[in-house]
């Protein structure tokens, strides 16, 4: 179980959204393919299509979840361990201005500080079968903080299952400035990559990123320098890591803005679209198993990739451009 949380301004309502994704319609899946371990055949090439045939980057939801704010809040507030059912704090750590060390003394009862629902979904998903991770969200006022809590669950495995047969097509969207780190990410992906906006926001694009993969999101960055920030799609799948690392395979559309005084990349926003079901265990929601490797590139190699994205995004473009 691992509280996040995101300050949010001054907010007098939050709304607690449902606990469970949901049930999607059931509809036969092929089986995936087995993913390629880095260092395999060569993937193939990706090629810019004509922005005729896609849909125009005014029709990208900004976020999937309209409820939910994603403005200035994308960062982790505190962390804290107690004891089930009792709620009695063991650890604590603070992470902004808005919570000092006393805030969360050892000792002292976690739970008694949450409404009664909040309290509730805590210790539901402590007494589930299903392994859950909590989503908290905290909205701070001056004087008081609201926790808003929510136990996910992987929309791969509804009920449990190993496997499931309940997958339906399901789309998200980054954003990532042209320093490679991620800006935004749909709060909605939660379900699906196993990963809290508090695991991405901040960090490199390439932080889940597949690593035989890195050249298909270097080749689509040279596409939208080249089409002057035009949509661009990459025609090989994108895969993602998700949290417990399984693979996900994705169609993703690229769109960039363009500064029209630097003629630069500020700002990448990608649409992936998860089509099939994830390559190894369902439960994204869970943790790695302990000892497996990370399917994600070395921090080292990983820099010398966002390196040559930063030159590309910060590479002047042809006269005319905007």
């Amino acid at each position: 179980m691992e509280p996040a949380g995101h300050s949010s301004a001054t907010s007098n309502t939050t709304p607690v959204p449902q606990a469970n994704p949901p049930q999607p319609t059931p509809a036969a899946a092929p089986s995936p393919p087995t993913p390629s371990t880095p260092g395999a055949a060569a993937q193939p090439s990706v090629m810019r299509e004509d922005g005729a045939t896609l849909s125009p980057p005014n029709t990208w939801s900004s976020s999937s979840v309209e409820y939910m704010d994603d403005a200035d809040d994308n960062r982790l507030l505190f962390t804290c361990t107690f004891t089930l059912p009792h709620g009695t704090v063991l650890s604590s750590a603070t992470y902004t201005d808005n919570f000092n060390e006393q805030y969360l003394p050892m000792g002292t009862n976690f739970l008694a500080r949450l409404e009664p629902k909040g309290q509730s979904f805590i210790l539901s998903a402590a007494a589930a079968s299903v392994k859950q991770r909590i989503f908290a969200r905290v909205a701070i006022t001056e004087d008081r903080a609201k926790i808003t809590v929510l136990a996910l669950r992987s929309a791969f495995n509804p009920q449990g299952a190993t496997v499931s047969s309940n997958f339906h097509v399901f789309t998200f969207i980054t954003k990532h400035s042209s320093t490679c780190a991620l800006t935004h990410i749909d709060y909605a992906s939660i379900p699906y990559l196993g990963l809290l906006p508090t695991d991405l926001i901040g960090k490199s694009l390439l932080a889940f990123v597949y690593s035989p993969d890195v050249h298909v999101v270097r080749q689509a960055h040279v596409d939208l320098h080249n089409s002057r920030g035009k949509i661009v799609k990459s025609i090989a799948d994108l895969r993602l890591v998700a949290h417990n690392g399984s693979i996900l395979r994705c169609q993703t559309e690229w769109s960039a803005y363009v500064n029209p005084w630097t003629r630069k990349m500020e700002l990448v926003v990608a649409r992936h679209r998860i089509c099939s079901l994830p390559i190894g265990d369902a439960d994204v929601i869970s943790s790695p198993p302990a000892g497996i490797q990370t399917n994600t590139l070395p921090p080292v190699m990983a820099k010398t990739f966002e390196d040559e994205l930063r030159t590309i995004m910060n590479k002047v473009g042809l006269m005319g451009e905007c």
